[in-house]
C-alpha cells in the first residue's frame, strides 16, 4: 500500500484531487485519470532492465519517474493507490488471449476487481451502485477501457469504443476489446491473488526472447475518442471519425520518434534511452518488412 506521501504524489501524477470517499464515482475518476496520464509501454523491457513489482519500485518508475509500464506495473500501481484510498480491491488471475491460445495464458495478466458494499448491508458505492456490486478496473490493457466495467453480462460503451463482459460459469469471466481495434479477449477469475504470485510470469514475459514484449517495442494509450498504438516504427490511430476507422503511418526518424514518446505519450526519457529505443524500433521494423517480403514470395 502507498503511504500518504506516495498517494499524494500519485494524485499529482494523474492530475486529480484526492477523492473524499471510495465511491464508484471516485473509482471512475481515478481510473480515467490514470489511463490518460500513464501510457502502456514496454520500454524498460526493450532496454533490458528488470521489472520490479514492489510498491516502492512501481512508485519510483510510474509516479515519480514519469513513465508507464505493462500490465503488472499499471495494475500494481493502481492497486496500491486504491488500497490507500480505502477501496475494497483485489488482484485477480488473468489470461489475455486464453480464448484462442489456451490455459497456458493464465497468469499473463493481473486485472483488478473492486467491490462496493456487501450484500445485505445497505452500503453503496455511489450512484449508480448496488449492494455487493463488483467492477473490473484495468489500466494494464493498452487498447482497453478508460472507465471500469461492471462484472455483469453485457456490452458497454466507453467513449467511442465498445467492450463486452460475460460469465464463463463459476468464478470465471471474459472481457472483449472493441473488435474494430483488436480481436482480443482476456479471461479472469474472481478470487484474490497475492502480488508475489505473478512474479515468475512477469519475469518470463519481460526477459524471454520468445516473449512479444521482448520482440516488439510497444507504446499504447486509449483516449475517449481514439486509441494510439505505436509498435516499433508503425503508429496506428484508431478513430471512429476516420473513413476506415484508423490511420497508419511509419514514424519518419529519431526526432519524430522522440516527439511521440515525450509529447503525445507524455513519457520522461533521457536522450540516451531515446537513441537506444529508436535503434530497437528501426531493427524491428526492418525485420518485419523482411519477413513480410519473404512470406509474399512463397
Amino acid at each position: 500500500m502507498f503511504d500518504s506521501a506516495m498517494l499524494a504524489a500519485y494524485f499529482e501524477r494523474v492530475g486529480i484531487s484526492a477523492p473524499r470517499r471510495p465511491t464508484l464515482h471516485a473509482l471512475r475518476r481515478v481510473h480515467r485519470a490514470h489511463v490518460a496520464a500513464m501510457p502502456y509501454e514496454n520500454l524498460d523491457i526493450q532496454l533490458g532492465r528488470p521489472i520490479r513489482l514492489d510498491a516502492e519500485s512501481l512508485h519510483a518508475k510510474l509516479v515519480a519517474g514519469g513513465r508507464g509500464g505493462y500490465c503488472y506495473e499499471h495494475n500494481g500501481v493502481m492497486a496500491f493507490a486504491l488500497e490507500a484510498m480505502g477501496f475494497d480491491v483485489r488482484r485477480v488471475l488473468g489470461g489475455v488471449a486464453r480464448e484462442t491460445e489456451g490455459d497456458g495464458n493464465w497468469w499473463n495478466h493481473m486485472p483488478l476487481v473492486v467491490r462496493f458494499g456487501k450484500p445485505g448491508t445497505g452500503e453503496r458505492g455511489g450512484k449508480p451502485g448496488t449492494d455487493g456490486a463488483e467492477y473490473l478496473a484495468d489500466s494494464g490493457i493498452g487498447t482497453g477501457f478508460r472507465d471500469p466495467l461492471p462484472v455483469r453480462n453485457g456490452s458497454y460503451r466507453v467513449g467511442a469504443f465498445n467492450f463486452g463482459m460475460w460469465s464463463l460459469g463459476g468464478d470465471e469471466w471474459r472481457c472483449s476489446i472493441d473488435p474494430r481495434v483488436s480481436n482480443l479477449t482476456f479471461d479472469f477469475r474472481l478470487p484474490a491473488r497475492r502480488p508475489e504470485e505473478f512474479a515468475d510470469r512477469c519475469r518470463e514475459l519481460s526477459t524471454s526472447p520468445e516473449s512479444p514484449f521482448v520482440k516488439t517495442l510497444t507504446v499504447q494509450n486509449p483516449r475517449e475518442h481514439d486509441m494510439w498504438v505505436l509498435r516499433a516504427r508503425t503508429l496506428t490511430v484508431y478513430d471512429p471519425a476516420l473513413p476506415d476507422f484508423k490511420s497508419v503511418r511509419v514514424v519518419e526518424d529519431a526526432d519524430d520518434f522522440a516527439s511521440l514518446l515525450r509529447g503525445r505519450f507524455n513519457l520522461t526519457l533521457p536522450d540516451a534511452d531515446i537513441a537506444a529505443l529508436w535503434a530497437k524500433a528501426e531493427e524491428q521494423h526492418e525485420r518485419r518488412l523482411a519477413e513480410e517480403s519473404k512470406a509474399s514470395a512463397l
